[in-house]
């Protein structure tokens, strides 16, 4: 029965990526039917349009199928191993609040512990968060270095805030990290998404803002954000 219920969500979560990235990449449509009237006008070949046409519905099926393939394929979590990630909160010992708590001797509180999980590619950043998030109590601090291990850093750690950076080298683009997020929302409701974007992308900037309005994230914040104002808002979430 779960399995059965975990097969639906996972086909409603692959459409709705599939229909974001078709919408992000509407480009082809438009190339497509500028080499349409120029075949009309100019007489260029028919055949241009259609290839134009065809590639579109293609490159956004395999971009979200590569997406769902690399989030999918951790669905069972690895056997736990010692994490030595120097980046790490839980390596560095930062169980924020309860970790504390028990170090200076007082009682724990009593209070939920909130976690926060970081998957982004900027460890100098991850790395401040921690620092100034080191005596919030109450408060829990993961970072998660590869995207494909998103999903299950949400899931395992119950994570009520995750911060996913448009990485500008290395990790996922703005497309792909929107369509990560709506994976993450379909899987992981209770979730808040915070997306991190580049400001001078205008349109990775448009199509975040839309999906915020659609309410496939949460909130936004652009790289230049302070980490003052980094920690405000994930507080707030």
């Amino acid at each position: 029965m779960k399995r059965a219920r975990h097969r639906r969500t996972g086909a409603r979560g692959f459409f709705l990526g599939f229909c974001f990235t078709l919408l992000w990449q509407a480009g082809w449509a438009v190339g497509a039917l500028v080499l349409w009237r120029l075949h009309l006008w100019l007489g260029l070949p028919l055949y241009l349009s259609l290839i134009a046409l065809g590639v579109w519905p293609l490159s956004a099926l395999f971009a979200t199928a590569l997406i769902h393939w690399g989030t999918g394929r951790v669905d069972k979590p690895a056997p736990a191993q010692e994490n030595r990630n120097p980046y790490s909160a839980d390596s560095a010992g930062v169980f924020l609040g309860v970790a504390n708590d028990a170090a200076t001797g007082s009682p724990p509180s009593e209070e939920p512990v909130q976690t926060i999980v970081l998957v982004m590619r900027r460890r100098p950043v991850a790395q401040s968060l921690a620092q100034k998030l080191r005596d919030t109590p109450n408060l829990r601090l993961v970072f998660e270095l590869s995207y494909a291990n998103a999903e299950a850093a949400v899931r395992n750690h119950g994570a009520d805030v995750a911060l996913i950076e448009a990485a500008e080298s290395g990790g996922l683009g703005g497309a792909e990290c929107l369509a990560l997020c709506v994976h993450l929302r379909e899987e992981a409701p209770q979730c808040k998404l915070l997306l991190m974007c580049p400001e001078q992308d205008r349109e990775v900037v448009a199509r975040t803002v839309e999906a915020k309005r659609q309410g496939c994230i949460d909130d936004f914040v652009f790289y230049d954000a302070t980490i003052d104002y980094l920690v405000s808002k994930l507080l707030s979430m």
